[in-house]
């Protein structure tokens, strides 16, 4: 073959692959009941609660919390219990509190850990918890 023959194929297969790449992507899709999996939530700005909207973000529901020390689900009750079941050290109850912008959380007979509870958008920080809510 002569060196204009092969330089005309390469040009011709880089063509091929350059129109391929155009096609939009391809390869494994993640869908969520037919829908694509990313999330469809508009960001909203970092603020701080009052002990009211703490109140009404987390009374009566489970979250999945992620800690320093552990991982797991907590169910907040509105009477300011709740009962939590880490992936490892299992499950046990606390207390949790909401005055001012602050939220503090007791586990079992272990420290009050106190500080800021914020809404990033898809989740809560609270105090030295991230807190996801479960949806039904």
């Amino acid at each position: 073959m002569t060196a204009h023959f092969i330089r005309i194929l390469s040009i011709i297969a880089l063509a091929a692959g350059l129109a391929a790449c155009s096609q939009g992507p391809s390869g494994v899709r993640i869908t969520n009941g037919g829908t694509s999996a990313t999330t469809d939530k508009t960001p909203v700005p970092i603020s701080n609660f009052t002990a009211e909207q703490i109140r009404s973000a987390i009374s009566g529901k489970t979250f999945q919390y992620t800690r320093s020390d552990g991982n797991g689900f907590i169910t907040y009750n509105a009477d300011g219990s709740f009962s939590f079941q880490d992936d490892v050290k299992g499950g046990g109850t606390g207390k949790w509190a909401a005055n001012g912008s602050e939220f503090c959380e007791t586990f079992g007979s272990g420290p009050t850990d106190c500080g800021d509870f914020k809404n990033t958008g898809d989740a809560y920080f609270a105090a030295k918890s991230r807190l996801v809510e479960m949806k039904v």
